[in-house]
């Protein structure tokens, strides 16, 4: 009898695996402690296999990235950067982390959980949202491997992952100026178009010593803006493993019921023993 309860057991404890080993749900949550003022839109998250290349330095913006870089709070989330994900990777996926009212503004926090359908695939981490105010800066990460999410057997790698001052760009996709920016009074659908292509934020020359982020200081009078540097970090996001119920995979309970009867039934030949 005993052999057989273990048999079941066994069993049991199989299927239980089985049933979740191939997905794995995660915290994404994004923190904003920049101290500077600036805020974020809702970050756009792209889980993926790595060969999402979202944007690269030195080249045009897509579609994707003008309209996350140019547009702070549309009606709804950008909607041509996942079409621009999946083209490359029909099977990756993507979702937004909002702040409290939307955007995340200094000080805020948001959370999104995600449930990763294969993490033995989509191991990495593309995140991207309006850097605010401004006309066309954002924030990501050029290189699609850069955070890694996930190890090759899909275990969640728990971290935080800091957000610096080198992880700002301009898209060039609208010139830097009050006038059709990001900025209370402005209409964002004014600005005028750019043409150039996209660079560091902390790279760009403001013409007067200074860089971009001097030249975001001088026009909407962000304190202390000029003084961030390359390393300086603005903001952290925490992978973490979301702890969720496992659900009980069909024929589990049948075993299990199983499991009683041969319990009981041993019960019963003790007692006549």
């Amino acid at each position: 009898m005993s052999k057989i309860t273990s048999l079941l057991g066994a069993s049991v404890i199989g299927i239980l695996v089985a049933g979740s080993a191939n997905a794995a749900t995660i915290d994404i949550t994004f923190n904003n402690s920049n101290g500077f003022g600036f805020l974020v839109t809702p970050v756009y998250t792209g889980i993926h296999s790595g060969g999402f290349d979202a944007f690269d330095e030195g080249a045009s913006a897509s579609a994707g990235i003008e309209q996350i870089a140019e547009v702070p709070v549309p009606p709804n989330p950008p909607n041509l950067i996942a079409p621009e994900r999946l083209a490359v990777e029909p099977n990756s996926q993507g979702g937004f982390v909002f702040g409290p009212g939307g955007p995340i503004l200094d000080g805020e926090s948001g959370t999104l959980t995600i449930d990763v359908v294969d993490p033995t695939v989509n191991r990495y981490a593309t995140f991207l949202s309006m850097f605010v105010p401004s006309n066309d800066t954002f924030l990501g990460n050029d290189d699609p491997l850069a955070y890694a999410i996930f190890d090759a057997a899909g275990n969640v790698i728990e971290q935080t992952i800091e957000i610096t001052g080198r992880s700002i760009w301009d898209a060039g996709t609208e010139v830097n100026q009050l006038f059709g920016a990001a900025f209370p009074g402005q209409d964002i659908q004014l600005g005028d178009t750019e043409g150039g292509t996209i660079s560091r934020l902390i790279d760009i020359d403001d013409g007067s010593g200074g860089n971009g982020f001097s030249a975001l200081e001088a026009l909407f009078g962000v304190t202390g803006a000029g003084s961030i540097t390359a390393d300086t970090v603005l903001f952290t996001i925490d992978i973490e493993a979301a702890p969720t119920p496992v659900p009980l995979p069909a024929g589990a309970g049948l075993l299990l019921a199983g499991l009683g009867i041969l319990g009981f039934a041993g019960r019963g030949r003790a007692r006549k023993a």
